[in-house]
């Protein structure tokens, strides 16, 4: 189903949840490239993904706290 109140239900302008989505989609990017790296050189970056976890989870909660409140 698509949800075009979607922004504002987490909190967001349409520009600034654009920005939001942009900017994970080139965070998930280069944690691929470090992780695909990481798969041939296991001891190279070995905690970069979950450090990547934890900063995503800090990024989403806004928009998750502003959800609930609803």
């Amino acid at each position: 189903m698509i949800n075009r109140k979607h922004p504002s239900d987490v909190g967001l302008t349409y520009w600034s949840h654009l920005k939001f989505a942009w900017g994970e989609c080139f965070r998930l990017i280069c944690i691929s490239l470090v992780m695909f790296i990481h798969g041939f050189i296991p001891w190279v970056w070995d905690w970069k993904y979950s450090d990547y976890i934890d900063r995503a989870k800090k990024r989403i909660e806004p928009q998750d706290d502003f959800r609930n409140r609803k």
